[in-house]
């Protein structure tokens, strides 16, 4: 081990340096607390062996200071002192040392109360490898639940996590935004004639198809069923519209198996944006709301088309 020797007294760095180098280990000085947690804040050695008395910060202020700093892994402390009171001890200790020796030291001693030092510092080392692996097990968990693992876009709980703070970001900046429902046109038909393997082999293409036309700055979603959301950063109605169109026609030319050009798939899209579509008491709910609304638009004028929410309610205009 390499290990930071922390003593006023030049005599006893040297005496315990000397022991501990016989014994197979490097060794780090300081000649005082300060010094000491300048070294230790560094990365310096995980085993101090540090001197009660001291000028300037004591071994007891040392012990405290390492258990409160950052440091990148687990220090142990031991605490080398003529004092020798039952008060002394528990003083030691509650300052945060891990172990407590009386001057002059035994050097068998110091070897044993070092091998169990050393014991010490490998299953903590263990622990924090073990925990690390548990963290990224989460975040990789964390991750997967919130992607539709069909079409691998996000799925809606997802959005509800995002669309809150999508849509402080745009307000506190004054920038526009919109939200897009997309929906495949007689997808039960589909599935009806096909089956539902096929449909969903479909939705899958179908979703690759719009992450394709996308920017890296917005995002897609799997709202229910086979409907897909929309958020684009910074668009108003004509580049919200327009992203939606170049979706549109994007999934009308899927190649896709076991259809024939009279039997394509295609989807409608209803387009709602901030502010024109924004209503207080709703709050970005209502959005959602009036790009539903937009989209049964598209569909009962025909289908296979984009409508827009008109900001006063009133019949969506259609691309």
């Amino acid at each position: 081990m390499n290990i930071l020797v922390v003593d006023d007294d030049p005599f006893v760095r040297t005496t315990v340096g000397r022991a501990l180098e016989s014994m197979g280990h490097s060794v780090t000085v300081a000649e005082n607390g300060d010094e000491g947690l300048g070294i230790l804040l560094k990365g310096g050695p995980a085993t101090v062996i540090t001197d009660w008395e001291m000028p300037g910060m004591g071994g007891l202020e040392l012990c405290r200071q390492i258990r409160n700093a950052r440091l990148p892994r687990y220090t142990y402390v031991i605490l080398l002192t003529a004092r020798r009171g039952k008060r002394d001890v528990l003083d030691a200790l509650s300052a945060g040392a891990d172990d407590f020796m009386v001057k002059p030291f035994d050097r068998e001693e110091l070897a044993i109360r070092l091998h169990a030092a050393e014991r010490i510092l490998n299953l903590e080392t263990q622990l924090s490898h073990a925990n690390d692996e548990l963290r990224r097990l989460n975040e990789g968990l964390l991750k997967k639940s919130r992607i539709d693992p069909l079409m691998e876009i996000g799925n809606r709980l997802a959005f509800e996590e995002q669309v809150s703070e999508f849509h402080q970001v745009c307000v506190d900046r004054g920038l526009p935004y919109g939200i897009v429902m997309c929906d495949v046109d007689n997808f039960k038909r589909l599935n009806d004639r096909f089956g539902h393997q096929y449909g969903d082999e479909v939705l899958r293409r179908l979703a690759k198809a719009v992450r394709s036309t996308l920017r890296t700055e917005d995002a897609a979603f799997r709202y229910g069923g086979e409907e897909i959301l929309l958020l684009l950063y910074r668009q108003g109605p004509e580049g919200a519209r327009n992203a939606a169109e170049r979706v549109r026609k994007k999934v009308a030319l899927l190649p896709l198996p076991m259809m024939d050009a009279e039997r394509h798939v295609t989807i409608s899209c209803g387009v709602a944006c901030y502010p024109e579509n924004y209503d207080a008491e709703q709050g970005w709910k209502g959005l959602i709301r009036a790009a539903d609304q937009a989209l049964y638009e598209a569909k009962r004028l025909g289908r296979n088309r984009v409508a827009v929410a008109r900001p006063s309610g009133s019949d969506s205009k259609t691309a």
